[in-house]
């Protein structure tokens, strides 16, 4: 099941990232920076079975990062921890892969 990421501005320096699939929206991914978009979008078609599966579940969610457990949570309407995406999924930040010392 493909899923879709909007951008929405929700400032000038943040996007709102709306996750859709066959038109519906299911959830939300981790507000981000212009930079970031590609990076998160390719995170949740990383994750998008998942996703799926969660939403399928439990509806609508949000994912956020929490620093205090350094995981991506995902959560439920209601604020209930549902799941976390998986760190095989994570892609490094654009300020980590646009250094002049990162390897590939």
């Amino acid at each position: 099941m493909p899923l879709v990421v909007e951008a929405q501005p929700i400032s000038d320096m943040l996007f709102r990232l709306e996750i859709t699939t066959d038109g519906t929206v299911i959830g939300e991914y981790e507000r981000s920076r212009h930079a970031d978009i590609a990076r998160k979008t390719d995170e949740v078609n990383c994750a998008a079975d998942y996703l799926v599966e969660l939403y399928s579940r439990r509806g609508m969610f949000v994912v956020r990062w929490d620093s205090a457990t350094r995981t991506k949570v995902v959560r439920d309407e209601l604020g209930n921890h549902i799941g976390e995406i998986p760190r095989a999924c994570w892609r490094k930040p654009a300020r980590q892969t646009n250094s002049p010392q990162s390897t590939a």
